[in-house]
């Protein structure tokens, strides 16, 4: 009867000082999926980091090529992020995104997704 007792304790001891299971620690550290997809309309060209999964409106945010760390970043956490690669055509980008913001223009089919999940703000 002693042992019987004395292994149930061992059993107890052992579920209560076992570390946290694998699932339990990484939703600590869980980042939403991330998609990076690109686009050249003429001369124009950029990158985009998007979360994989666009619900409700997110922000728009453009940035410039080489700051892809920055930009996975921000799709992380909810932004539709543009990377361009050329900054005097910044206001270029901006109006085929305002265009595709109402389903328009040449970035609609590639983007179709992404028309109603983005603001674009108005300078």
């Amino acid at each position: 009867m002693a042992i019987g007792r004395l292994w149930a304790a061992v059993a107890c001891v052992m579920v209560l000082t076992a570390p946290s299971t694998a699932a339990a620690t990484s939703i600590r550290h869980y980042r939403p999926a991330v998609m990076t997809m690109g686009y050249a309309v003429g001369d124009l060209h950029a990158e985009v980091h998007a979360p994989r999964t666009l619900v409700g409106t997110r922000p728009l945010v453009f940035n410039f090529r080489g700051y892809d760390d920055i930009a996975q970043s921000l799709a992380q956490q909810g932004s539709v992020v543009v990377l361009v690669s050329d900054r005097t055509a910044l206001d270029r980008h901006m109006r085929l995104w305002r265009e595709l913001s109402e389903a328009k223009g040449p970035l609609a089919e590639r983007f179709r997704g992404f028309a109603g999940h983005f603001s674009v703000a108005e300078p």
